[in-house]
């Protein structure tokens, strides 16, 4: 199925999406410091494994929650990547899939290592190890990691992109990608200023004309083909961090590869946005289609 939105005009400048991105990278910062990523409580009909090792490469030990319905049969099961730049986040705040449980589906949420530890394909390698290790103990904790799909929004979007491309359909049945860069070129070039790193350089570990083929190796669209499992994509008409035309272009090179995908366009919405009932609805059904048995 393929679902085409009206195109929609790009009025922003660089100036206006640069000044966006700080004021966000700001927001959430303070948000996270507030306390804001606290835990909720499990909820009826579910079982939280929290902090669970998955990897420690280099020593660092990375760790993922497990959100699980209490089902008869192992649930299928999607790995939430959250947002923030590659350098900044928690797997347990914004887990914006969190009630996928509501529905039978488990959700893993994965932290994985930061630019300023290391840089990219590190971040790219943990989420492999995390769906890896999934595939090997899920079971131990009732979750059926053969119907696996990945989710993530903003930088989390671009790494279950990412697994998916490198994966391939047989092992990643499905993916939500929310507001996510998927030009890694275009993105790095859109923030690079004189003497000031953005964060694509601390995650490429040098700037664009020092990293160009990682850049393109980092890039989701350099990698559509028909082996590619299905999309779900969401992006808000307004987003002034990742530019709308990210999104837009991921959905029609999926389209036209012959790859089912879905464009949802958010009104009024900008960048970093939780779902609402009827988007959620709609990953919900994506998910209930693609990981069913």
């Amino acid at each position: 199925m393929t679902t085409r939105t009206p195109d929609l005009p790009l009025t922003l400048t660089a100036g206006d999406i640069a000044a966006h991105f700080g004021r966000l990278c700001c927001l959430i910062t303070v948000l996270l410091m507030a306390g804001c990523s606290t835990y909720g409580p499990e909820r009826p009909g579910e079982k939280i494994y929290r902090d669970v090792v998955f990897a420690a490469p280099g020593g660092h030990k990375l760790r993922m929650d497990l959100y699980v319905p209490r089902t008869a049969k192992p649930a299928p099961v999607v790995l939430w990547f959250f947002g923030g730049g590659w350098s900044f986040g928690s797997k347990g705040y914004h887990v914006n899939v969190r009630d996928l449980t509501s529905a039978g589906i488990a959700v893993a949420s994965v932290q994985y290592r930061m630019s300023s530890t290391a840089v990219y394909p590190a971040q790219l390698e943990d989420c492999q190890a995390a769906a890896q290790w999934l595939r090997v103990n899920g079971a131990r904790y009732g979750i059926d990691a053969t119907r696996m799909g990945a989710s993530g929004e903003s930088s989390g979007g671009q790494l279950a992109a990412m697994l998916a491309a490198t994966e391939g359909k047989s092992r990643i049945r499905a993916v939500c990608a929310l507001y996510a860069p998927t030009d890694m070129v275009e993105l790095a070039q859109l923030y690079s200023k004189p003497g000031k790193r953005s964060l694509i350089d601390k995650l490429l570990g040098g700037t664009i004309d020092q990293k160009m083929d990682l850049a393109i190796k980092a890039s989701p669209l350099n990698y559509i083909s028909r082996s590619m499992p299905p999309f779900l994509i969401i992006h808000g008409e307004f987003d002034g961090v990742v530019p709308l035309e990210q999104s837009e272009r991921l959905f029609f090179a999926l389209a036209d590869a012959g790859v089912e995908t879905q464009f949802i366009v958010a009104s009024g919405k900008h960048h970093w946005f939780r779902l609402d009932n009827d988007q959620f609805a709609e990953v919900s059904r994506f998910f209930q289609k693609h990981l069913s048995r």
